[in-house]
């Protein structure tokens, strides 16, 4: 699977924090709209502004490892779910 043209937002030299960061992005996106969050609502769950949650998403952010789990621990999920480059 080629994510640059696969995921919804492609990106023309690939994404900017790399494969998985595009993976995160894209599901973390996925996920929260499937549960029906806003972005506003999900980033008060998680913890963090509106424009780092839009970084995220658009696989712009290099979040640490502590961000990501609270991201799935929000999503109910694993930190590897989210890493996952194909679910």
């Amino acid at each position: 699977m080629d994510y640059r043209t696969d995921m919804p937002f492609a990106y023309a030299s690939g994404p900017p924090a790399g494969e998985l960061g595009a993976a995160l992005g894209y599901n973390v996106r996925r996920l929260r709209t499937e549960q029906r969050l806003t972005k506003q609502t999900f980033a008060m769950m998680v913890g963090i502004g509106r424009p780092l949650l839009d970084k995220i998403e658009n696989g712009e952010a290099d979040p640490r490892l502590s961000l990501i789990i609270r991201l799935a621990d929000a999503l109910s999920v694993t930190p590897e779910d989210l890493l996952a480059l194909s679910l």
